[in-house]
């Protein structure tokens, strides 16, 4: 079987433990429950865009200690907690995709705050070409 564990990256917030980052099988990654984590301080800013901002930079991480980028990545599903923080998110997901963005699904949860989450506003599962 072609499968395995994504592990931790530098750059990127570790997980708690029988969390993992993701998995990497069939030529894909699947990456789940990204949050805007500093992976510093372990801290959440209250700020929708700095929050978008840095869970691009953990995803870019991740990608990275993978050997890929954002480039690879192929498919975004963004759970947001309040849809009025979708204007935000949207204004640095194109700093981040402003050519040839991936798909993107938004859906609105419940809570995007689950614990390790604190005050998350969103959540991201990515799937990224794995090559």
């Amino acid at each position: 079987m072609n499968r395995r564990t994504v592990p931790d990256h530098p750059g990127a917030p570790a997980r708690m433990p029988g969390m993992v980052t993701g998995v990497r099988a069939g030529g894909l990654i699947f990456l789940s429950a990204l949050r805007g984590r500093d992976p510093d301080t372990g801290r959440i800013s209250d700020d929708t865009a700095e929050q978008a901002r840095q869970v691009f930079e953990n995803l870019t991480a991740i990608l990275r200690g993978e050997g890929l980028t954002l480039r690879h990545v192929v498919k975004v599903t963004l759970y947001l907690s309040r849809l009025d923080y979708r204007t935000a998110f949207h204004q640095v997901w194109m700093e981040y995709f402003d050519q040839d963005p991936p798909a993107r699904t938004a859906v609105q949860v419940a809570d995007a705050n689950a614990a390790p989450g604190g005050n998350a506003h969103f959540v991201l599962d990515v799937i990224a070409l794995a090559e």
